[in-house]
């Protein structure tokens, strides 16, 4: 009886979710009156205003609210949902806030779908794709069927130009104030994904490339795995030596931060020359590893290793956690105790009410608590704004670790955020040599923290907020821009195509030419020796 009642149950869960798939599929196919979606736009800004700290910190108060007017004005007719959100991002570009957007509804997948796509690759996945100005360009075709020349140019997915993305979607990604390095990276490795918002998830596409004067069309096909053999096969005994060494390459996956999707850490230290003097720490991101064993056991090998030329590679870092970069920047520096300026919020309650947005209802009576702790730790300044007294971080290291040689920093357009927030700290503070170009975040800050998602009543898109204003030790008098390199080295088609990687090159001729560029920047003098 109990077998069968749980039969029964799960043939009713089996079929609620297929329902709700399909309803939410229907949703995004469904006009909704432009009334409702009125309403919507009302409680977007509702939402902005209660919960975002800086609102009009890139465009005047008088200027948003006209740009809200106007896009109730020309909502005069029923919308699909992403349809109305392509009317609505433009409002989000031009408030300059990256961490607070608005999201498009992509179709979802039912069980069966499901399945059969879990082990399968995109019929992208053996191409690699540059924009370069306006155009995108084949970087590698690693398919084994007449693979097409590097260097051509992709006009068509299916009958959709490239073009037509471009114009439509390209302005829906944004950074921090009036900087395009962000929307340039970010798109270049998402643009796909727009493709597949409008058509879904497919199992061949046709790829249409201009090659020298010639057009080519080319077949692709989403790759699926082979069918397991049902064949009992003899599985190898594992010896134990090899047990151990799986057991420490499971252990330096989870202090790293291994990505199985990527096939790289979070964190790598490697040293690209024969020099062993010369190393290279690439941080991905600040979300994964165990941040206090892996920066402490990096920085013994630096030091174990004697080097004296660390470049320190923030490319496409889009941040993450503020304690995981204040743990790398205080083996950088020899005060690294304050990381962030004054912690600015809207009022007194919205940080502590965005926390219910985040957490499941169950504990609520935990975060009643901690709302009441952030509301009495939140009191008007000087300048009149609600300034939340919360350490965000803090950190302890071994002093005898922290790297006082050279340091040059690779930054681009995907540096965001928390990446952001270091490479200004550092470069306040003279301490090291930049490379690449100017990071997607700003140099004086950004809104984010907690960012609560919330969802719109009728269209049922989503949208982000920053809830906290999040700034550097000190500010620069130039507003709305990122960290500038001290070389400029823009990523370029060429480079792409021949694997080189120009700001590594660049570096590494610096350090042999004996830190010529460096020296003319930095004053050496100021950084104690080990």
């Amino acid at each position: 009886m109990q077998l069968k009642s749980t039969l029964i149950y799960l043939s009713f869960l089996l079929i609620g979710s297929c329902v709700s798939v399909e309803k939410y599929n229907a949703h995004i196919d469904k006009e909704i009156p432009a009334n409702k979606l009125k309403k919507d736009v009302d409680f977007v800004y509702k939402k902005l205003k209660r919960y975002h700290p800086k609102l009009d910190l890139y465009t005047s108060q008088e200027q948003i609210d006209y740009k809200f007017d106007s896009l109730k004005k020309t909502i005069n007719q029923p919308l699909k949902p992403n349809d109305f959100y392509v009317k609505f991002f433009p409002i989000f570009e031009s408030l300059e806030h990256g961490h607070t957007d608005i999201y498009p509804l992509y179709k979802r997948l039912d069980k069966k779908r499901t399945k059969k796509y879990k082990e399968s690759k995109s019929a992208f996945s053996d191409y690699s794709f540059f924009w370069q100005n306006d155009s995108v360009f084949l970087v590698a075709d690693y398919s084994k069927i007449n693979p097409i020349n590097q260097g051509s140019a992709l006009l068509y997915i299916d009958s959709v130009s490239t073009k037509y993305l471009y114009d439509k979607y390209k302005k829906s990604i944004y950074g921090d104030g009036k900087n395009q390095t962000f929307s340039d990276n970010v798109f270049n490795r998402t643009f796909l994904n727009y493709f597949t918002l409008e058509n879904g998830i497919k199992d061949s596409v046709e790829l249409t490339f201009k090659m020298g004067n010639s057009i080519i069309r080319k077949k692709t096909f989403r790759a699926y795995s082979k069918p397991k053999n049902d064949k009992a096969t003899e599985i190898p005994k594992i010896t134990k030596e090899q047990k151990e060494v799986e057991r420490k390459v499971r252990i330096k996956q989870k202090k790293y931060g291994y990505s199985k999707s990527s096939k790289t850490y979070s964190k790598d230290l490697a040293f690209p020359t024969n020099d062993s003097t010369i190393a290279v720490l690439k941080v991905t991101d600040f979300r994964k590893g165990k941040i206090r064993e892996l920066y402490k056991e990096v920085f013994t090998d630096i030091k174990n290793h004697k080097v004296q030329n660390l470049v320190l590679d923030l490319r496409n870092n889009g941040g993450g956690y503020l304690k995981d970069s204040h743990y790398l920047y205080a083996y950088l520096v020899d005060d690294s105790k304050v990381f962030l300026g004054k912690k600015i919020v809207a009022n007194k309650t919205s940080f502590g009410k965005s926390l219910y947005n985040l957490f499941p209802v169950y504990s609520y009576p935990l975060l009643w608590l901690g709302s009441g702790y952030t509301y009495f730790s939140t009191s008007k300044n000087a300048k009149n704004e609600y300034e939340l007294h919360i350490p965000f971080s803090h950190v302890k290291v071994d002093k005898e670790l922290v790297y006082h040689h050279n340091l040059y920093v690779i930054i681009n357009g995907g540096s965001y955020s928390a990446s952001a927030l270091i490479s200004a700290n550092l470069q306040l503070k003279n301490r090291a040599f930049f490379v690449g170009e100017e990071t997607g975040g700003d140099f004086n800050g950004t809104v984010a923290g907690l960012m609560p998602k919330f969802t719109l009543p009728n269209s049922k898109l989503k949208i982000s907020v920053g809830i906290v204003y999040l700034s550097p030790t000190e500010k620069r008098d130039e507003q709305a821009h990122g960290v500038y390199p001290n070389q400029l080295i823009k990523p370029n088609l060429q480079d792409k195509i021949k694997h080189t990687d120009a700001e590594l090159k660049w570096i590494l001729n610096d350090i042999k030419k004996g830190n010529i560029e460096y020296n003319k920047v930095l004053k050496i003098e100021n950084h104690l020796p080990n």
